[in-house]
């Protein structure tokens, strides 16, 4: 009995100082991945370029072997990016980028003192309505006040004036939440968005200096890897690398949750079955690039099939994995019950997290591509803790990382699991 209760206890010591370790080596990628020098994995200074290289070399330094001659898989999109810094001020106070204000994606630019004329939706609400106003605003910069709301249809009825405005000068928006994106053309002039306490129904000009780089055609890369198991099936696990990077010199976006938490996962476990015991199935760690552009990494590694697709028993997709105070969220668990129920019957036996809560269809990330081609496929996420997001302070020093090696066991035990 005593050895038995030494046993335990050792072991149970031995998996925390693994999970320890792994908790640790994750924080290193984190950081790393989140460092200036990566340039928040975007498009200015090749931010992504860099990522790609670096992750490559992580899977050859773990043993994964490429799937082809190499470890990228490359493609091209557009790309609106903002190299310059980009600056504003209202009423002649300076305006931090990233902290004050925004420059919307799809900004052309524009450069000088506008005059600020405040509308509403009710000023654009019928083509005689909307003549009028457009003659107003002519040489000055709108000001679109538009009501709060969380009706589909109004809301892109809003961004569809917003778009038509930026065809005629600079337009402004006060927002509650400063939250950027990327885009894959360029409008004529710039719409800046201005954090609520920043802008007011006073405020009567902006003085702004934004250029963009519409880059045509700009190359990117998807990195793969992959580890040969005793069988012939595959199971893949993805996770987008790519982030917002920066809004000139002065805004850079980590993309700390979103997604260097993921990509950090990914490479946990690509560490573990490349350097240990042979997994049954073989495994496809793919790291793609565009997610944030429009899926379009997860969209191209999907057309140009590193392998045949028939053989894929599973996707799994890793995207915002930071956190984990509230267990993990299944995307497609309704429709991949099997796959779901095995996430909560190991989780239950082991108790690492303290819940696995199911999701619909849904396509909002990396495993919607390959949905659509008939892959069995979810994505997790991490719930509870921050919820900084597509903001300047989504960063690694900010991130907890609850249950990092908690949810690394679970997802290890169960890419193991499968049949």
């Amino acid at each position: 009995m005593k050895r038995t209760l030494l046993a335990l206890v050792a072991s149970s010591a031995l998996l925390t100082s693994n999970g320890q370790d792994i908790a640790q080596r994750a924080r290193a990628w984190l950081d790393t991945l989140c460092s200036p020098a990566f340039h928040g994995r975007g498009y200015v200074n090749d931010g992504d370029r860099i990522a790609s290289e670096w992750i490559a070399k992580k899977f050859q330094q773990f043993g994964l072997k490429p799937v082809k001659s190499e470890y990228f898989q490359p493609f091209q999109f557009n790309v609106n990016s903002f190299p310059d810094s980009v600056k504003a001020s209202i009423d002649g106070k300076a305006l931090r980028p990233g902290h004050d204000f925004l420059v919307d994606a799809e900004s052309g630019k524009a450069s000088g003192s506008y005059t600020l004329v405040h509308i509403t939706a009710e000023d654009l609400n019928g083509p005689e309505r909307k003549g009028m106003t457009i003659g107003v605003i002519t040489g000055k910069a709108p000001c679109v006040h538009w009501p709060e709301t969380r009706n589909a249809d109004s809301l892109r009825l809003f961004r569809q004036w917003e778009r038509d405005l930026m065809h005629y000068g600079p337009v402004v928006k006060p927002v509650k939440k400063l939250t950027w994106t990327v885009a894959n053309d360029a409008l004529p002039f710039p719409l800046i968005e201005v954090a609520s306490d920043a802008l007011t129904d006073s405020s009567s000009a902006i003085t702004i200096s934004v250029r963009n780089e519409l880059r045509v055609r700009r190359g990117a890369r998807n990195v793969l890897g992959m580890v040969k198991g005793s069988g012939k099936g595959w199971i893949i696990i993805g996770a987008h690398y790519d982030h917002l990077g920066r809004m000139g010199p002065d805004a850079l976006f980590p993309g700390a949750n979103d997604n260097a938490s993921g990509t950090a996962m990914m490479l946990s476990l690509a560490e573990h079955f490349g350097k240990g015991k042979k997994p049954k199935h073989n495994l496809l760690f793919a790291a793609f690039a565009g997610e944030e552009a429009g899926l379009i990494g997860s969209e191209w590694c999907a057309v140009d099939r590193p392998i045949d697709w028939k053989n894929a028993r599973l996707m799994i997709n890793l995207d915002i994995l930071g956190t984990g105070d509230d267990g993990i969220m299944v995307v497609n668990a309704t429709a991949q019950k099997k796959a779901f129920d095995q996430l909560v019957a190991i989780n239950g036996a082991k108790g690492y997290l303290k819940e696995v809560k199911a999701r619909g269809p849904a396509c909002n990330s990396d495993h919607c591509p390959f949905v659509q081609r008939g892959v069995p496929s979810i994505y997790i996420y991490t719930l509870g803790g921050v919820a900084h997001y597509h903001d300047v302070n989504d960063r690694a020093e900010t991130l907890p990382r609850t249950k990092f090696a908690d949810l690394h066991a679970l997802l290890r035990d169960f890419i193991r699991a499968q049949k």
